[in-house]
């Protein structure tokens, strides 16, 4: 079977691949079951031999669909897999990407991205005409493969039984028995790869610049290997900036020099897949385009940074990103598997062995890391709103799929129930991301409609303009006049192609400028300037942004920001378009809010009440509230209260101390009494304070608040006779009555010895507790604290009164306290 295939797809051709030891097995598993997983490792041949294998299979009958993660990996297989037939794309095997399609009625293999096979599934669910989807590189977990994955397992439901729908996954290095598991599928494993590839670690030291230490294993691998050379670094920058290095230090006469990144022309790429010219190689300088399903003619050599630029969303901050990350050891794996395609190989790892074992074992699923606005119009388009109606490998967090729901109901997307809307299916036609689609819907039939394509031509396919960081200018503007003396051929090839997907309908000119028509698709990204910052916003979903220095868009108020990075905690403005304060009410009437807003003023403890105009997190204006102001006013203050502990009431001896009586009665009868502890009072204010704070909106209001009343009432008027039999506030002596204290819960009586003259018995409260009684001095200094003081009379008595007729000489000292007249006079005044 296997020379069969060989000799017939590839004449004169007698190159054995290891996949080739398994297709018979792979054919039959495929023939038996709905869904087959098959695990090979780099360097197999699963992309240009099996599809050639199923295409042979008598069983088989319609088209074969082979789903590549990039449109490199389309062309470079749809290629092979033609030159394998002796033909060229068009007859049986076609393909399809974003910006270019080889297709014909012929076609029998058809070859095309995942985002391509998502738009085809949406839009006919049964697959009609197709009888095998193999979904290629599935381990780079891409959301629109998890996507197509998970409708063509529905897709399958619908088909009738004579015409099934058959399923291959197809991974390199994802753990293929788990992946079995899930999807209740057979598992082929391939084993081996075509070459051996010798691994060197060479860690890039600390004291040279990344860029020139790439520079020298290059130059290493130069000298000490033939052959032609791959290197993957994480962007184009880097390829830039080693590419200058290179050329600057001169390279070898048989040396051609390649840049590899999806951000070039279809020719600049081909031209870097193709084989070297005799009598010489090449250097190809490539991100991580170059990691999966294409094969470099004559490389043996590969150079990996162990980097890669990856698209995160950042939920703290509202925006994607793209951050610079180490590999995983599954696409350093795939890596240095480029260097044992078609004869043994070399690779060089830019870190330390020792640190190869603390990569994460594979990719991240784009699904858990990416902005879900995408996914969420794609899931409602589909029909589904419970995920676990899906097989889904992984599932998107919920919050945050919720928080992608609302914002496509702001786009108008979605309807409040969240099923897709007849605008969001428009949306989903343009083959754009929500967003863009928006803008560009927004805007036909406008004089802006143009300005707003070219738009979402540059923000789909990136900024087209290179600046130096000192130079930098972030406004869309001066974007869009590059593109109209020139530009990328990607960009105005995708201008062309959404021109051509605008729905044919007659539309009423709209009154629309561009930065309104922008502001209708980022509503959450309208930017406020902060006071007294130029270069720092505020945006309505609440994330703060800031321009670089010195750019001109400083001089406005408002921004639509469309595109922001880096890694501050404020995202760096990197595409923008100024709009004034009526543009955006003008564009954005249905998101404006007019409410009264109340909050508290921290300088001026006091509380503040405006009617404010705002969109969403943006006051647009504002103007003060007449009185009487709404109950969240007495609320904000009670909370500013509450906060600063009850201080600012206007507390005094009584309201004090009638607290720490009942605080004393507590501990005495537990239970019986409630809790007027601090902490309590805090807590429970809102029963108990908030009725007496009507009208009062300051600190400086509270002063003629009848505290001790609304203390009184808390406790409940009818136990305050109870609370004076035994807790009673006075003691009352010959000489007058005096305040028992109890903040330390041991009740006291502080008066001046003087006045306890002739006391007989302790004074004692009616539940039996003796006072505490803290004798004074007639200067009111305490001279003696007892619990006893008839032990006193008799005791240490003799000692103070001798100490005192030497300090105090004009006051009465008895002998005999207990019998002596009290008094708060001095002898001469008493007649003595």
């Amino acid at each position: 079977m296997v020379s069969k295939l060989v000799s017939h797809f590839c004449p004169g051709l007698r190159i054995v691949l290891p996949i080739e030891q398994v297709l018979t097995e792979l054919l039959q598993a495929n023939q038996q079951h709905s869904c087959v997983v098959l695990q090979a490792p780099p360097g197999a041949g699963k992309t240009t031999r099996v599809p050639l294998a199923l295409l042979e299979s008598p069983w088989l009958q319609g088209k074969i669909i082979v789903i590549q993660p990039r449109r490199l990996a389309v062309y470079s297989a749809a290629h092979r897999l033609a030159q394998q037939l002796g033909e060229t794309p068009g007859h049986r095997v076609g393909y399809r990407t974003r910006y270019d399609r080889c297709v014909s009625e012929h076609n029998r293999i058809e070859v095309v991205t995942d985002g391509i096979f998502l738009a085809q599934i949406q839009r006919d669910p049964e697959l009609r005409g197709i009888a095998m989807v193999l979904f290629d590189e599935f381990h780079e977990r891409s959301v629109n493969v998890d996507l197509g994955l998970a409708f063509a397992l529905e897709a399958q439901q619908l088909r009738e039984p004579d015409t099934p729908l058959r399923l291959l996954v197809m991974s390199a290095t994802l753990d293929g028995e788990r992946l079995s598991q899930w999807l209740d599928a057979p598992l082929i494993q391939s084993l081996g790869r075509s070459y051996p590839v010798a691994t060197h670690y060479r860690p890039i030291p600390r004291d040279r610049y990344p860029d020139q230490a790439i520079c020298d294993v290059i130059e290493e691998a130069l000298r000490r290997e033939h052959g032609s050379l791959l290197v993957f670094l994480p962007g184009m920058r880097e390829i830039r900036s080693v590419q200058r290095r290179l050329e600057e230090s001169g390279l070898p006469d048989d040396l051609r020099l390649y840049p590899l990144h999806a951000s070039l022309p279809k020719e600049q790429q081909q031209a870097a897949l193709s084989p070297a010219t005799a009598g010489t190689r090449k250097l190809v300088l490539a991100t991580n385009v170059a990691e999966t399903s294409i094969t470099i003619e004559d490389v043996r050599v590969v150079i990996d940074s162990g980097q890669v630029r990856v698209a995160r969303y950042d939920e703290r901050r509202g925006l994607n990103g793209l951050h610079t990350e180490m590999v995983s050891a599954a696409s350093a794996e795939q890596r240095r598997g480029r260097a044992g395609r078609t004869q043994p190989g070399v690779c060089y790892r830019l870190w330390a062995e020792s640190r190869h074992a603390s990569l994460k074992a594979f990719n991240d699923p784009e699904i858990l890391t990416t902005d879900l606005q995408p996914i969420a119009l794609e899931l409602a388009q589909w029909g589904v709103h419970d995920l676990n109606d899906l097989t889904l490998l992984h599932r998107p967090p919920t919050d945050r799929l919720q928080r992608a729901r609302e914002s496509l109901r702001q786009l108008g997307a979605l309807r409040g129930d969240d099923t897709i809307s007849p605008f969001g299916r428009q949306l989903g036609q343009l083959g754009l991301p929500p967003r863009l689609a928006a803008l560009v819907l927004n805007s036909q039939g406008s004089a802006v409609q143009e300005e707003a394509i070219r738009c979402a031509a540059i923000l789909s396919e990136g900024d087209p303009m290179r600046q130096s960081a000192d130079q930098f200018q972030a406004d869309i503007h001066l974007r869009l006049g590059q593109l109209e003396s020139g530009g990328p051929q990607r960009i105005k090839n995708l201008v062309k192609q959404i021109r051509q997907r605008l729905p044919k309908v007659a539309s009423p000119p709209q009154q629309l400028t561009l930065p309104q028509a922008l502001a209708k698709a980022f509503p959450d990204r309208i930017a406020q300037q902060r006071e007294g910052h130029a270069q720092r916003y505020l945006m309505s979903n609440g994330k703060g942004v800031q321009l670089p220095r010195n750019d001109k868009l400083s001089a406005h108020r408002y921004l639509v920001i469309l595109e922001a990075g880096g890694s501050d905690t404020e995202a760096r403005v990197e595409l923008a378009c100024p709009i004034t304060l009526d543009e955006l009410k003008q564009a954005l009437p249905n998101l404006l809010e007019s409410n009264p807003a109340v909050y508290w003023d921290a300088d001026r403890q006091a509380v503040t009440a405006q009617q404010q105009q705002r969109l969403a997190g943006l006051i647009l204006h504002q103007q003060p509230l007449p009185k009487p102001w709404p109950p969240e006013a007495q609320a904000r203050l009670l909370a500013a209260l509450v906060d600063a502990r009850l201080e600012p009431l206007p507390w005094d001896n009584s309201s004090r101390q009638f607290c720490s009586r009942l605080n004393w009665m507590a501990l005495q009868q537990p239970g019986a009494w409630p809790d007027f502890s601090m902490n309590t009072l805090c807590q429970e204010a809102q029963q108990w304070l908030l009725p007496f704070l009507e009208n009062r909106y300051s600190f400086g209001e509270l002063t003629e608040i009848p505290l001790l009343d609304a203390l009184k009432n808390r406790l409940g008027w009818e136990r305050l006779a109870e609370l004076d039999q035994q807790a009673p506030a006075c003691w009352t002596l010959a000489t007058g009555t005096h305040r028992i204290h109890y903040e330390h819960n041991t009740p006291t009586l502080r008066v001046r010895l003087q006045e306890c003259y002739g006391l007989q018995n302790h004074p004692t409260l009616p539940g039996g507790c003796p006072l505490t009684l803290e004798l004074l001095s007639p200067a009111q200094r305490p001279i003696q604290i007892t619990r006893n003081l008839i032990a006193f009379w008799s005791g240490s008595y003799a000692e103070v009164a001798k100490e005192m007729r030497g300090r105090y000489p004009k006051h009465f000292w008895p002998d005999d306290p207990a019998s002596a007249k009290p008094t708060t006079r001095t002898k001469r005044s008493m007649g003595g």
